[in-house]
């Protein structure tokens, strides 16, 4: 740690080139950078204090690259050194990253085999568990999200803990999706019941109900395609 601190307040030209990013990302790769000389790297410099390495350093005290995907203007501006600019500049850096993410990420589920293909490791489970996927109008996944784990009634399930995450992704869509243990996969009266009073609820609301898939051992049902939806 000593040394770190070390390297990290000695002016950057007089840095050993085996320790400069980009001395290391043209010898080796840019794909052989540690997070904090990625970040190095992309900041450019530092301050008066820390050079580009300890800046990066300091920013990901405790944390990793992913960690950053959430931070705020106002977290950054309490990190000494970092002014309204370089805040700007590495929020900029973390929004062209989402936007590549979600545009690569993107999933669209069509059918109840495009959902099972998501909620295929609930056969594995032993304890019952409800997913919530969420899309938009062009059937692409906005996100997914479990919405209860353990011995399920799943009459007695809130339905504010489905609506929550839909409101929270602005979503269009919500297919749900839960595994039955014991084996089956077909619906119990509970399952029935549940689902088209959550259609109904889902209307009102301004989302859209699209599916209840249920997981068995080897196999799964759509409530859609048996007519329930």
């Amino acid at each position: 740690m000593k040394f770190e601190k070390y390297i990290y307040k000695k002016n950057i030209k007089n840095l050993p080139k085996e320790l400069l990013p980009r001395e290391k990302a043209l010898k080796y790769g840019i794909d052989k950078l540690s997070d904090i000389e990625l970040l190095a790297l992309s900041l450019g410099q530092g301050t008066k204090e820390l050079n580009v390495l300890g800046l990066a350093s300091l920013i990901l005290k405790d944390k990793s690259l992913k960690d950053l995907k959430e931070i705020s203007l106002e977290e950054l501006l309490k990190i000494k050194g970092i002014g309204t600019a370089k805040a700007l500049q590495i929020l900029s850096i973390i929004e062209i990253a989402k936007r590549i993410e979600e545009e690569d990420e993107k999933i669209t589920v069509n059918k109840p085999s495009d959902v099972y293909n998501l909620v295929k490791f609930l056969h594995k489970e032993k304890q019952e568990k409800l997913i919530g996927i969420y899309t938009n109008l062009q059937n692409q996944v906005l996100g997914i999200k479990t919405v209860a784990i353990g011995s399920l009634n799943i009459i007695s399930i809130k339905p504010r803990d489905i609506f929550v995450h839909a409101l929270e992704l602005n979503a269009y869509g919500i297919i749900l999706a839960h595994n039955h243990p014991e084996g089956s996969c077909e619906p119990s009266e509970e399952d029935i019941e549940f689902t088209k009073n959550l259609q109904e609820l889902a209307l009102k609301l301004g989302f859209e109900l699209l599916d209840h898939i249920i997981v068995g051992k080897k196999d799964y049902i759509s409530l859609a395609n048996k007519g329930f939806i």
